[in-house]
């Protein structure tokens, strides 16, 4: 007898099932408070998908509906997980266009995916790789005695995903997996952490995942590191890491401390709908941060 597939818009009754599918095949655990939170209770307008054979979940595929600070209108994807028996079978590509598109006024969609879905996204819907996403980590005592890299002006403003404090309220206070604190300096600008324990590795990571203050300004952004690393250090962490794009004045900064740049299975795909945002596809407009990522 054949299994009929259907796809349809989550609801909360069906969270139970979403742990069970997400749980089977990421070490990273989810909650029932993380799918409430991320797309019943998220600041963005966010849609998750859902494929059924008949009544059990074996497709999803998560979207919200983000602001870049060009103005952009960008639908990131999230959560794109097919169960391994169903793979191979179209269950993805019609996952992908039921929420690509939901909303109106898309301009591109993007996503951080890792391998598996960095091809599953460029063969089943077309979208490019701009490029690979590494982290930088610092593992020894940070570097005092530097030059310090003062304020730059970039030939080109940066594009960004525009935050404002309604954004940061929701993606840091309300986050139900992660506790983030916010490290300040006298000049009241901050950057914004978190301590993670990886109990396989046995090791205590301290992740700065953005910052409030302008990214052009080395000096700032040089103090904010420094604070930061002091503050994980004393909250046990052993390794201290970032993200940051080369080419950008982040990356100066951190690599002038002493971060080392290790490559990560993490990529960053688009697709531009709109003509007018063709310069998206230029990897070097862009400045990203782990908080971007729904997983930091």
């Amino acid at each position: 007898m054949e299994v009929k597939i259907t796809f349809r818009k989550a609801k909360k009754a069906d969270i139970p099932h979403l742990i069970d599918l997400m749980n089977a095949y990421y070490k990273r655990k989810k909650t029932e408070q993380y799918f409430f939170w991320q797309y019943f209770n998220s600041v963005y307008p966010a849609v998750l998908i859902i494929a059924l054979a008949d009544k059990k979940v074996i497709g999803i595929f998560g979207l919200q509906k983000r602001k870049l600070t060009n103005s952009a209108a960008l639908g990131q994807a999230i959560d794109l997980l097919v169960s391994s028996e169903w793979r191979g079978k179209g269950i993805f590509k019609r996952l992908a266009e039921k929420a690509l598109n939901y909303f109106s006024g898309i301009d591109a969609f993007c996503v951080f995916p890792n391998l598996q879905g960095k091809i599953a996204c460029e063969k089943g819907l077309g979208w490019k790789t701009l490029g690979k996403i590494n982290s930088l980590f610092l593992r020894n005592k940070i570097k005092e005695t530097v030059e310090v890299i003062k304020s730059y002006k970039p030939k080109q403003e940066l594009i960004k995903f525009k935050y404002n404090s309604g954004i940061r309220k929701w993606r840091f206070e309300q986050n139900p997996v992660y506790k983030y604190s916010k490290v300040k300096i006298n000049s009241g600008k901050f950057a914004i952490v978190k301590i993670f324990k990886d109990s396989q590795a046995k090791k205590c990571y301290g992740d700065v995942v953005d910052f409030g203050c302008n990214i052009n300004d080395g000096l700032t952004l040089r103090k904010l590191f420094l604070e930061a690393n002091l503050y994980l250090r004393k909250k046990g962490a052993k390794v201290i890491t970032t993200r940051a794009l080369p080419d950008t004045h982040l990356h100066k900064i951190v690599k002038s401390l002493g971060f080392i740049e290790v490559p990560q299975e993490r990529f960053f795909c688009l697709k531009v709908l709109n003509p007018k945002y063709q310069n998206l596809y230029n990897f070097s407009k862009w400045h990203l941060v782990q908080a971007d990522a729904e997983i930091y």
